[in-house]
């Protein structure tokens, strides 16, 4: 039967616990603290401050697993009281589930914000959402030097919230504040102070004295008195206009009289003046009938008399162009494939033009009508008398496209495909001033900074790694954003490009060198890219799927890259690239680069398998940042419908977890940004039913053993030990609650492994 035969589960729980404490390696003082504890809560000697085994079990392993950095028995006090603070009800505390899982998620730990000195029990108090206290907690936390103590940053919390008209605002004007700590110049109470004043002018509230009353009285007597002026000066005007009312009755009357008679008179007169000008008309008409016909008559006369002339000279030009066109062949012995292309093309558009010009030209249809001829000979004339406009009398043929000629080159520039637009020309191009070395470089980066905080108050998200990645750009690095697919890469590039002020192009994949390097075509034209534009012009050249191109092509980046590190050393002095081999200009020192793919630049990994590795030399030359989801962008695509949000945020939370435990760099079947939209579009729509959309965006494509994981997660993260899968009923998506929604997800998961994922 064994010693512990006897024990109850509860008791095993307590005893595999008590266990784990005593193996870890925590202080000795702080295990017999927690020991002592457990033991009195299994003895029934006291009440479990936690309420549950399960909450005394998740709290200790954090306790246990954390570093703390002040008395332990004063940090296990504090965690009992803000317990007691937030779930005042116990278990029947109303979203308990979701404030314990914040507590132990959130507060504790070494990362906590218990340790950090940030819970204050007032400012969660002012907040009636926990998502918006917990969004502003934690953007507080993320700032490393704060210019000011957290306790004054509480208290401003606390007054300027009751200045608030709603929960809305209040959230906006705390992180507007948060986001200003960083440009604070003198006293923060005096920032601090200045923004509750601002707020309160926002409401109606302004700062007034006595003495100021006093002023304001004596000038409301003022005014009054001058309200008796103007009172007395209206009735004056009143009387004034009614005069000039009088007038113009009078006046009008004449007026009238005067238009009446006018008519007569101009009536009369514009007969008689519009008779004499059709007299005139016709008289001119006749005259000028006679001497067209006239002119047609001698017009018809020469052309008889010198058709015999203009065709013997058509003649002798045309076997003059064939003895030409002899000499020059005899020299074209040994010519290259591509200049035999460019002179059948030259040739065949001068036939065309020629056939065009004969065809459409009626004075030498008349000529030749009347002419005896071997229609072979008439083939030959048009083919090269076509031929001596072309190629062939070693005339430049032009480019296809409309071509633009670049300063120091003679080469024809045209696009190499539709998407490359270039510039026509490279003059009044200058240093866009986020890069103007001139310029202080807080000066530059708080410009920007000011211009995306204006568009965040008016409502515009931006992913947290925006500001590191814009420094990046401006102190010259190429920087490689790595994440996995829909987290908002493309569309931050978007927006960093658009806050530093400068052109963005993108050159998509990389398939070969010809795609970044250029090429020349058969006609001898420069084939331009989006990266010959880029380094040209000044732009910033951004390169998607940067791990999913061709490696030993991604190399030829360096020598553009190693070209701009050069020029920003040393700005005077001017450095060039070499396009087709043929093709050199200067790099301009605008010129910035950006790439973004899946992968760290490692290769393959169960997620994306079709990545390559990065050159290790291309590698060496960029700053990878990892990009991963931002739920701020979700919160607002979601907006009112919380309890999807919750599941979206949660999912990842479970999805980041099993990434974790498999040594992913990226969790498999993640929801993306665009799910959330998608998903957000069904409920306005009510087009699908709740587990349709569970089943589709969650659940499909993944193993047993990821589902096994989400749903043993999910059971944990609801407080949903025992699933029952009686349903209830929801005729709107839009009204289904949090825990619902969780049961859903649970259910869909075990139906998936047992049925098979449909």
């Amino acid at each position: 039967m064994g010693l512990f035969s006897s024990e109850t589960e509860e008791e095993k729980q307590y005893r595999l616990l008590i266990k784990g404490i005593r193996s870890s390696n925590i202080d000795a003082e702080v295990k017999n603290i927690l020991i002592t504890y457990i033991e009195e809560v299994r003895d029934k000697k006291r009440n479990n401050d936690f309420f549950e085994y399960e909450f005394l079990e998740r709290i200790v392993v954090e306790i246990v697993n954390s570093d703390y950095g002040y008395d332990f028995n004063e940090y296990f006090e504090e965690i009992k009281d803000i317990v007691k603070f937030l779930l005042p009800e116990g278990m029947n505390t109303e979203e308990y589930q979701s404030i314990k899982n914040m507590i132990v998620n959130n507060l504790i730990g070494s990362n906590g914000l218990i340790e950090k000195g940030i819970f204050d029990k007032n400012v969660y108090a002012s907040f009636k959402s926990r998502h918006d206290y917990m969004f502003v907690a934690n953007l507080l936390a993320g700032i490393e030097d704060i210019p000011c103590s957290y306790q004054d940053f509480f208290d401003y919390v606390c007054e300027v919230g009751a200045w608030m008209p709603n929960q809305d605002a209040f959230r906006c004007e705390v992180v507007a504040c948060i986001n200003g700590l960083s440009g604070i110049v003198g006293s923060s109470q005096e920032y601090f102070t200045n923004r509750i004043e601002e707020a309160k002018k926002r409401v109606g509230v302004y700062p007034v004295d006595e003495k100021t009353l006093a002023l304001i009285s004596k000038e409301a007597e003022k005014a009054q008195s001058l309200i008796v002026k103007l009172d007395n000066m209206q009735r004056k005007v009143d009387r004034f206009k009614e005069s000039i009312d009088t007038s113009v009755k009078t006046g009008k009357k004449d007026v009238a009289d005067l238009i009446t008679q006018g008519k007569k008179e101009i009536g009369e007169y514009s007969v008689q003046s519009v008779k004499e000008m059709q007299e005139s008309i016709a008289a001119a008409k006749t005259e000028i009938i006679s001497q067209l016909d006239q002119y047609l008559i001698s017009l018809e006369n020469t052309l008889k008399q010198s058709s015999d002339k203009v065709f013997n000279q058509i003649l002798l030009d045309t076997q003059e162009k064939i003895r030409q066109i002899r000499v020059a062949a005899e020299g074209l012995t040994s010519t290259t494939s591509s200049e035999l292309l460019r002179i059948q093309q030259a040739s065949q558009d001068s036939v065309d033009k020629l056939r065009n010009y004969v065809e459409n030209e009626p004075a030498l249809q008349e000529l030749l009508k009347g002419v005896e001829m071997d229609e072979g000979l008439k083939s030959a004339i048009l083919q090269f008398s076509s031929l001596s406009t072309g190629a062939m009398s070693g005339a430049v043929v032009a480019p296809t496209k409309a071509g633009i000629l670049i300063p120091g080159n003679d080469r024809v520039v045209v696009p190499a495909n539709p998407n490359v637009v270039i510039p026509e020309s490279t003059e009044g191009i200058g240093i866009l001033p986020a890069f103007d070395e001139s310029i202080p470089f807080d000066v530059r980066i708080g410009k920007i900074l000011a211009e995306k905080r204006r568009r965040e108050e008016q409502g515009e998200i931006f992913h947290e790694m925006t500001e590191e990645v814009i420094r990046c750009i401006l102190e010259g690095d190429w920087v490689y954003l790595w994440g996995p697919s829909g987290c908002g890469k493309s569309y931050s590039i978007k927006q960093i490009a658009e806050l530093i002020g400068i052109d963005l192009i993108s050159n998509g994949k990389i398939t070969d060198k010809y795609s970044i390097m250029a090429y020349n075509d058969p006609h001898g034209n420069f084939r331009a890219t989006q990266a010959f534009v880029a380094l040209t012009y000044g732009k910033m050249l951004s390169l998607d799927e940067f791990d999913n191109g061709n490696p030993d092509t991604q190399v030829v980046l360096n020598e553009l890259y190693s070209g701009l590190l050069d020029v920003l050393e040393e700005p005077s002095k001017p450095r060039y690239v070499t396009f087709a081999e043929d093709m050199t200009v200067p790099i301009h020192p605008n010129f910035r680069m950006i790439s973004a793919g899946n992968t760290s630049g490692e290769g393959e990994n169960a997620i994306f398998s079709s990545r390559g590795k990065i050159d290790e030399s291309v590698q060496e030359r960029m700053t990878p940042k990892r990009f991963n989801y931002d739920n701020r962008v979700e919160q607002r695509i979601f907006g009112e419908y919380e309890s999807w949000y919750n599941l979206f945020v949660n999912f990842r939370s479970i999805c980041d977890a099993y990434a974790k435990r498999e040594g992913l760099d990226t969790p498999p079947g993640i929801v993306t940004t665009r799910d959330a939209a998608a998903i957000t579009k069904y409920i306005r729509h009510n087009s699908k039913s709740i587990d349709q959309v569970i089943r589709e965006k969650f659940v499909q494509t993944k193993s047993d053993s990821y589902l096994k994981f989400i749903s043993k997660q999910a059971k944990e993260m609801y407080g949903l030990s025992d699933v029952s899968e009686e349903l209830t009923d929801y005729p709107q998506l839009s009204e289904v609650p949090s825990e619902e929604l969780g049961k859903r997800l649970i259910l869909a998961c075990d139906s998936a492994i047992k049925n098979g994922r449909k």
